[in-house]
């Protein structure tokens, strides 16, 4: 089988095509023929070495939709669609960057969805992460809710999902043209981030943080207190620790959580897609690659101008 490989952090030329052998399922661990997985954020950041915990050679990838190729376990069939998402995938086990791979049966989850494969691609971490945030919040219909870093995929994810809830959601960009596409993905109102600052008087239910440390003192500034909800989960400007924050910057009464997609709920899983089942939503491919195309693929991650999922089939 084919295998993308990184033996030493880098550039996306860093990542080499190779010939392994197809690898075979044992006691707790099946066989997945990825289909197409989505490129992310935190896969950018190991290839360039920031992930200490990731040993080189690796096969990156923290994601992928498929069908089970050959399992020991009386709960899985082959042929079934499946999904696999984070946990250690990518990281302290080879990923998603490969035409096969074996992954613990605990971390194969059912892909309940119809559809062809690269738009199924586009939903397992970035639909999970922000069913989780919107989870963590407790949001329900009616609430007014700012998701800051509306651009990113998972900020997408979350527009759509808690507009299917029949939540209010403003969404935020750095770039004023990027508004009607946000609108297209079902966001009431758009507000301009300039200098890590909101062009807004406005106070919301509940914030979903993409952006990360950056702007988290400014986020709590607009949260409604008491009983407003701030959840940080993103850091897609790369700060991961903020000097002089105090917890007197959360308003009285107000609650500053935060969500990681590391263990998955099931329950969370299958609610959300349900959800997508339901509503027929469909997140948006922002451009879609072979695994050949790999470097060119991480090219374009790395440039950040997509819009919607970057999407590769296997």
């Amino acid at each position: 089988m084919r295998a993308v490989v990184i033996h030493q952090a880098g550039a996306p030329q860093q990542l080499a095509m190779e010939e392994r052998p197809v690898p075979q399922p044992k006691p707790g661990w099946s066989v997945i023929r990825i289909r197409a997985f989505g490129l992310n954020h935190a896969e950018s950041i190991t290839r360039r070495g920031g992930s200490p915990s990731v040993q080189f050679p690796r096969v990156i990838g923290i994601e992928a939709v498929g069908e089970v190729a050959a399992t020991q376990s009386p709960a899985l069939t082959v042929g079934e669609r499946v999904t696999t998402l984070m946990g250690e995938l990518g990281r302290q086990f080879d990923g998603s960057y490969e035409e096969y791979v074996l992954v613990p049966d605990t971390q194969i989850y059912p892909l309940p969805l119809s559809g062809d494969w690269a738009q199924l691609a586009t939903i397992p971490e970035s639909g999970y992460t922000a069913w989780g945030s919107i989870k963590n919040c407790q949001i329900v219909a009616g609430q007014s809710v700012l998701v800051r870093g509306g651009t990113s995929t998972v900020g997408i994810a979350a527009i759509q999902l808690m507009t299917a809830m029949g939540v209010h959601v403003t969404a935020t960009t750095r770039r004023a043209e990027k508004s009607a596409f946000l609108k297209r993905q079902g966001a009431e109102a758009v507000v301009l981030d300039v200098a890590g600052k909101l062009q807004t008087t406005a106070n919301y239910d509940a914030i979903i943080e993409f952006v990360g440390e950056v702007t988290l003192l400014d986020s709590l500034t607009h949260l409604k207190h008491p009983g407003g909800y701030l959840n940080v989960t993103g850091e897609l400007a790369d700060q991961w620790t903020l000097d002089g924050f105090s917890s007197f910057n959360i308003p009285s009464g107000s609650y500053l959580t935060s969500f990681q997609s590391t263990d998955i709920n099931r329950q969370w899983l299958a609610e959300m897609m349900q959800l997508i089942a339901d509503k027929h939503l469909e997140f948006p491919i922002g451009a879609q690659f072979t695994l050949d195309e790999i470097v060119a693929a991480h090219e374009l991650l790395d440039a950040g101008t997509a819009d919607g999922k970057i999407v590769v089939t296997v």
